[in-house]
């Protein structure tokens, strides 16, 4: 599947009825589901014949997280109960479960399991999953995925490292990300995405926003020169993900009814105006 080095929109989805819509386009385009979807959505979006993404569903569970076990203390006099990083052991396993389950459905792109706004934390699942991906032969292709949002939006931050971690002593997010972007590469990721760089907006139906400008995307791509940019597809930003030649993916676009914003798209033809579709029918 040779379309590298050129943009590619790509629609995130989770329920059968989003996909009847998005069949309705005539162009190059990519689908995304997470991998917790029904097995039979699963398999008709391999059908689709379009380059097929799967993702681990970043944002579920966040209660109890994936990558969490409960730990139990007795700690001045009383029982202490948390969560915290699961063992090795444990995350291997949870990866390799992942991974097996992707098997079944021939995506042909799978990012990699993350944990939003922990950089570090996910190189060191990078690392495990790059390990367990190799351990038999597979027909798609692992994209690492660099949490850099954290990095970017909370330098400012004086934060005191402790005594049992690696502190990351940069003058800058840039000084920071560019030897983190270059560690995934040297595991052996030939493809990475950018991600974290969504943040909480409980303004938005999606209770979510994209956290940079135009400008600072631009300037983000122009030295990180990721594949792929999570969550970052939109009118304003299409003009920088071309001049880039990334991938991006969004679920507004699916959402999108002239109904809820008639002022600003009764006029236009949204989907030709940004990814270059030949037809969309409105039915």
């Amino acid at each position: 599947m040779n379309f590298r080095n050129s943009f590619l929109p790509v629609f995130s989805l989770d329920w059968l009825g989003l996909l009847e819509k998005l069949k309705k386009l005539e162009g190059h385009y990519g689908i995304l589901a997470p991998i917790s979807c029904h097995n039979n959505l699963l398999k008709t979006i391999r059908d689709c014949e379009k380059p097929f993404f799967i993702d681990c569903g970043i944002f579920t569970h966040q209660d109890c997280p994936w990558y969490s076990q409960k730990h139990c203390e007795y700690r001045n006099h009383r029982w202490v109960r948390e969560l915290r990083l699961a063992s090795e052991q444990k995350l291997r396993q949870k990866v390799r479960e992942y991974l097996e389950r992707c098997d079944k459905f021939s995506p042909d792109f799978v990012f990699m399991q993350d944990i939003f706004g922990e950089p570090l934390l996910s190189l060191h699942l990078a690392k495990l999953t790059w390990e367990e991906y190799w351990q038999k032969h597979r027909n798609y292709t692992l994209i690492g995925v660099v949490q850099v949002g954290y990095a970017i939006y909370n330098w400012h931050q004086k934060v005191v490292p402790q005594s049992d971690c690696v502190p990351p002593h940069y003058e800058s997010p840039r000084s920071f990300l560019a030897p983190l972007i270059s560690a995934y590469r040297d595991i052996g990721y030939e493809y990475i995405a950018l991600g974290g760089l969504l943040k909480v907006d409980k303004t938005r139906t999606t209770g979510l926003k994209f956290g940079l400008s135009t400008e600072e995307l631009d300037e983000l791509l122009t030295w990180s020169r990721p594949e792929f940019v999570l969550g970052g597809l939109a009118l304003t930003r299409t003009e920088v993900l071309k001049k880039h030649n990334v991938w991006a993916d969004t679920t507004g676009w699916l959402w999108w009814n002239e109904r809820y914003d008639s002022e600003r798209f009764s006029n236009r033809n949204v989907f030709h105006e940004v990814f270059g579709l030949t037809s969309y029918s409105n039915d």
